[in-house]
């Protein structure tokens, strides 16, 4: 269990849809205002190009899965700033596409990866992407134990269970619409009261073709379910996440040690 405060930030930005090179390089700007304690930024789904399912936008927009220009550009940035950085980006492996979550970690340099498991088939992500056939990971960084899943993800509990604790910080970026605010939030409010652990969801600004959106949609949730996060001038959302209250809040409430087992088949 972590002992130690955790400084996170949100950076929900209006992606231009297609447009890699021009979305980086908005990241690595807004990057140079972040707060000099923050130790984990998380971007939203699709970070790099924007959220798409037109299959011929896809095949320019997304970058091969062993040679990114974007993640190589991003991985650059979180070391020069000693800063993790996760987010999502559409990848190619062959005739396969990805909706690929990634998380930098700088202090040693290693990207973890997650490939988005539930495909939003009402928007046909389901026709053009590739389910991921993993299980959230689990990344050890500064202490804390953290897992990222990708927005439609959290609709489904099972998935995003924290059995035994082995997670307590869960990661979402999403490009999840205004028209569906109030489940969004409940969603994550309900993730981190039942799994004893904070939860930070990171969405888009601006609109697409899917709706609008706007900055007070992302939000960092304690395992209480209170909102932590506060926005700043600069466009970042920062929040503190306590390691001794978490603990001692598991240790006084040991709910995780009356929840019952199961397996998931993918």
């Amino acid at each position: 269990m972590p002992h130690d405060n955790l400084h996170i930030a949100l950076l929900p930005i209006d992606m231009q849809l297609g447009k890699n090179d021009l979305n980086i390089s908005v990241i690595s700007n807004l990057m140079g205002d972040i707060a000099p304690e923050t130790e984990l930024v998380l971007l939203p789904e699709m970070c790099v190009s924007g959220y798409s399912t037109d299959g011929e936008l896809l095949a320019q927009m997304a970058e091969d899965e062993n040679d990114s220009p974007s993640l190589k550009a991003l991985h650059a940035l979180g070391m020069e700033k000693k800063t993790a950085i996760c987010g999502s980006l559409a990848v190619r492996n062959q005739d396969k596409y990805f909706n690929r979550g990634f998380f930098i970690n700088p202090d040693n340099g290693k990207v973890t990866y997650y490939d988005k498991h539930h495909l939003f088939t009402m928007g046909h992500e389901n026709l053009y992407y590739t389910p991921g056939a993993a299980l959230p990971p689990i990344i050890e960084f500064r202490g804390w134990k953290i897992s990222m899943v990708i927005c439609y993800d959290l609709r489904f509990p099972v998935w995003t269970r924290n059995v035994a604790c082995a997670y307590d910080l869960l990661l979402i970026p999403a490009n999840w619409p205004m028209s569906r605010d109030y489940a969004w939030r409940q969603l994550i409010i309900a993730r981190a009261i039942e799994n004893q652990a904070y939860v930070a969801g990171c969405n888009r600004l601006g609109t697409d073709e899917y709706g609008s959106y706007n900055q007070m949609q992302s939000l960092v949730v304690s395992p209480r379910g209170e909102e932590l996060s506060t926005p700043d001038q600069s466009g970042f959302i920062y929040a503190v996440l306590n390691g001794q209250k978490l603990d001692r809040d598991r240790e006084k409430f040991p709910v995780w040690e009356d929840a019952d087992s199961f397996d998931i088949s993918i």
